[in-house]
């Protein structure tokens, strides 16, 4: 493919339905997000919960998703429940897997769309983690390990895997660790935490690594029959990623996603791809439908960090949910 194209998407199958299913999507209202909610929709979904910041703007989208012409002819139509979560807020994002164990009988499809793309060093008020590091990395990584014990139970009553699907991105190729690793003797979170360790250009990036290196450590503890879990760059589409950076940034983005961009629909269909597919994709990244190879991995800085992605999160995630990791079945 050229510079001025993607690969072509196929359609998604016919005879695709989630009947009897439930399935959550974060950042359901806009973009990528809404798009994939609508495919759910549209096909049979059982019961749809959308993930949203502004619950008024998901009362808003569920109207919307009820009222699309193929939805309508629907036969029962779905379950749309609308749930407040920020992820740049932990006690939020504690608040909504709360309430889905508590509320929520059956899981089998989670979907974690919500991201961010700044040029701006920003903090969340609650920790003072660096905003890309906290929404694009750890409040998902809180969350699988919410939602895991709910997904599997759901598998083995369904007699079928469950499927959990983070989207990623193919801008882990020009991450700042191909260059210059993270030293051996420096956390990964004090890394990300530290403003002067912040690089604008690539910190997207960089907080999308540590989305592919916990999907790959999840592969290693999750058995696929189970859950698969894997993560998935839908290409370049035409949403508002860009929203929060200068505006020469953004008007050149428009013209290039005017020329190159996939509608949102289109990209969406990575993201049920993803969350449909076989154990192959088990702790890989998709890139559009194929396994994406991410060199970075097999080099022994790749690998070292890995692991200190993983044990740094699981001794947080224990310290701040004492229980959550060995419930998640992540730790013996």
């Amino acid at each position: 493919m050229g510079i001025l194209s993607q690969p072509a998407i196929p359609p998604l199958p016919d005879s695709l339905s989630f009947a009897g299913k439930t399935a959550i999507v974060t950042g359901a209202n806009i973009g990528l997000g809404l798009a994939a909610a609508l495919h759910l929709a549209q096909r049979n979904i059982s019961t749809l919960i959308l993930a949203v910041r502004n619950p008024k703007s998901g009362q808003t989208t569920k109207d919307a998703l009820l009222a699309d012409p193929i939805v309508q002819k629907r036969a029962t139509k779905p379950t749309i429940l609308v749930f407040p979560l920020d992820l740049s807020l932990p006690s939020s994002v504690e608040a909504f897997a709360s309430r889905v164990i508590a509320e929520v009988p059956k899981l089998h499809i989670v979907i974690l769309n919500a991201g961010m793309g700044d040029l701006n060093w920003k903090v969340n008020p609650e920790t003072q983690t660096e905003a890309h590091f906290q929404v694009n990395f750890l409040s998902n990584a809180v969350l699988t390990v919410r939602l895991l014990p709910l997904l599997k139970a759901s598998a083995q009553n369904a007699g079928e895997a469950s499927h959990l699907t983070i989207v990623g991105s193919r801008m882990i190729a020009l991450s700042s660790f191909l260059k210059n690793p993270i030293p051996d003797a420096v956390p990964v979170f004090t890394f990300f935490n530290d403003r002067a360790q912040f690089r604008s250009m690539t910190r997207y990036g960089d907080s999308k690594v540590l989305v592919t290196m916990w999907i790959r450590q999840l592969g290693k503890h999750i058995d696929p029959s189970m859950v698969v879990v894997n993560n998935v760059c839908p290409g370049m589409v035409k949403t508002n990623l860009e929203a929060g950076q200068p505006w020469i940034i953004r008007a050149v983005m428009s013209v290039v996603k005017g020329i190159r961009g996939r509608t949102a629909e289109v990209g969406a269909r990575t993201l049920i791809n993803a969350a449909i597919a076989g154990p192959e994709t088990h702790g890989e990244m998709l890139a559009d439908y194929e396994i994406y190879p991410y060199n970075f991995l097999k080099t022994n800085e790749g690998k070292k960090m890995e692991t200190k992605v993983w044990e740094e999160s699981l001794a947080a995630f224990e310290s701040s949910s004492p229980g959550s990791v060995q419930a998640a079945g992540l730790r013996d």
